[in-house]
């Protein structure tokens, strides 16, 4: 008795520690949004407001009425974790707290989103160009001595990308490059890269591993 005791209390300390795990992945419908950005804007701040019954997101600098809170209610505003990549036929989930670059040329149009140890870059080619070439170029920018690389597919979310990964060792310094191809609706490819500062320890920073996370509950091609 004491033992089927003992595994019902455990039960239900999963389901809570699932639930909590749940609610700190909020995710709202960006879709219920109206968000028109030109190709080199960076993607707005999302407001969270909270009163006692009800949350609301707002965009900033965009009006929205407010529904349902009363006017004396007592309300907390806060910033969303989360931006909304949208540009280049796919999107996905980023922290706020990311750079934003965008180097629109002829040749090519380049995003790149930046922490501390993680980086994101899309790059959006005129004319295609191979994974297999674009990682060529960056061993012989490093020297081959100091890379090695190998083919990889990831799935993230509904998505398998296929690609190459680049390990690089320079003066003390570990970085871990992935680079996919992607390729939208309209059949146009284009180049998904992740660079991830390894630790001393040459694992992934946990930096990465939330970034990617979240990346991986959020990420669309169109």
């Amino acid at each position: 008795m004491k033992n089927q005791f003992i595994f019902i209390i455990s039960f239900f300390l999963i389901l809570f520690q699932i639930s909590c795990s749940k609610k700190k992945e909020s995710k709202i419908n960006f879709k219920d949004f109206e968000i028109n950005l030109s190709k080199d804007e960076e993607p707005p701040l999302i407001l969270e407001v909270k009163s006692k019954n009800k949350t609301q997101y707002f965009v900033e600098n965009q009006s929205k009425k407010w529904q349902g809170i009363a006017k004396e209610s007592e309300t907390i505003i806060s910033v969303y974790d989360w931006k909304l990549f949208p540009h280049n036929n796919l999107s996905f989930e980023y922290p706020r707290t990311y750079t934003f670059e965008a180097d629109l040329a002829i040749t090519s149009d380049i995003w790149t989103l930046s922490g501390n140890d993680f980086k994101i870059m899309i790059i959006s080619p005129k004319n295609s160009i191979p994974v297999k070439e674009y990682v060529d170029g960056m061993v012989s920018q490093f020297g081959p001595p100091n890379c090695s690389t190998k083919k990889v597919t990831k799935q993230i979310n509904s998505y398998n990308l296929n690609g190459m990964s680049l390990f690089i060792s320079l003066t003390g310094v570990n970085l871990e490059m992935e680079i996919f191809e992607v390729v939208d609706t309209n059949g146009k490819s284009s180049l998904l890269v992740f660079q991830d500062s390894l630790t001393d320890e040459k694992e992934n920073s946990r930096e990465s591993k939330k970034t990617m996370r979240r990346i991986g509950q959020t990420f669309k091609v169109y």
